[in-house]
């Protein structure tokens, strides 16, 4: 049980068996039913404390993510943009921050009121601004009411499903499990890309690098002069963290395979930044 509470276990272990096993029968609908189980999971036990709101915050980190590494990503995106690998990095700048950002805020002695209300509102603008941003940037490469329909699938629908939904006990140990079954198709049917084009690995890789643990280093630093480390903690993750699991089936559902890469690369350096911060306060 202890093992299945580690959420970098659970998606490590996640990411080797798809390298390992490979491509397996409908794994893009386990992949999307594991999601809307997670992130149903995810927020059936959120409180909300009207007290506890600090709209000036939450206002800077809903930023820091929507603005911030949206912009970067998007940067990062431009020399990709006549591969299959672009709209991967698109559904990325579009996608709300990850719903681990909670959890991880309270291991790595984040500003847990702070992460939960801006992750929150995060989720209902998403609503509107993922679609909207995907559409217009392309629009002539996806299918509009394809696009409605999943982000009212695997946004909207867990929002309303976790308020009828209270589960107490181990949820995050089957939050975590759920989020094995979201990662390890799609690692899965990506396996022979990943191994067999190394050099777009390496420099997808450095990209990540840069996106989330520089960029991630970069605003805790300034944040930290200015409200403190808990907060800055928060921000950190909010500049760093996209919801990959997402990325990963819409990316898929909406284009090709390929079009998951960027996520999975990502989703490797979130977990390696997550060590940093909880080896260095």
């Amino acid at each position: 049980m202890k093992f299945l509470s580690s959420f970098s276990f659970i998606v490590s272990l996640a990411i080797i068996s798809g390298l390992i096993i490979g491509k397996i029968p409908y794994g893009n609908e386990i992949a999307t039913i594991s999601l809307i189980a997670a992130m149903t999971l995810s927020i059936s036990n959120i409180p909300f404390k009207l007290s506890d709101f600090d709209g000036r915050k939450i206002g800077i980190a809903i930023l820091i993510n929507y603005f911030f590494l949206s912009i970067l990503i998007l940067i990062f995106s431009i020399p990709f943009i006549k591969t299959p690998l672009f709209p991967g990095f698109v559904v990325m700048a579009a996608a709300p921050p990850a719903i681990a950002v909670l959890p991880l805020t309270g291991i790595t002695k984040g500003n847990e009121k702070l992460s939960l209300f801006s992750l929150v509102l995060s989720y209902i603008f998403a609503i509107i601004v993922m679609p909207s941003l995907i559409y217009i940037i392309l629009s002539k490469i996806v299918n509009i009411f394809d696009l409605l329909k999943n982000v009212l699938l695997l946004i909207l629908l867990p929002i309303i499903l976790s308020r009828f939904i209270k589960i107490k006990k181990h949820t995050n140990e089957m939050v975590n499990i759920f989020f094995f079954f979201v990662m390890f198709p799609i690692i899965g049917a990506n396996r022979s890309f990943i191994f067999t084009d190394l050099k777009i690995i390496a420099i997808l890789s450095a990209i990540m690098i840069t996106r989330t643990i520089l960029s991630g280093w970069i605003i805790k630093y300034i944040m930290e002069k200015k409200f403190g480390n808990k907060d800055a903690i928060s921000f950190s993750l909010f500049a760093s963290f996209k919801n990959e699991g997402l990325v990963m089936i819409l990316a898929t559902s909406l284009f090709t395979e390929k079009a998951a890469i960027p996520a999975i690369i990502a989703t490797i350096f979130e977990l390696a930044w997550v060590a940093i911060l909880e080896l260095k306060p």
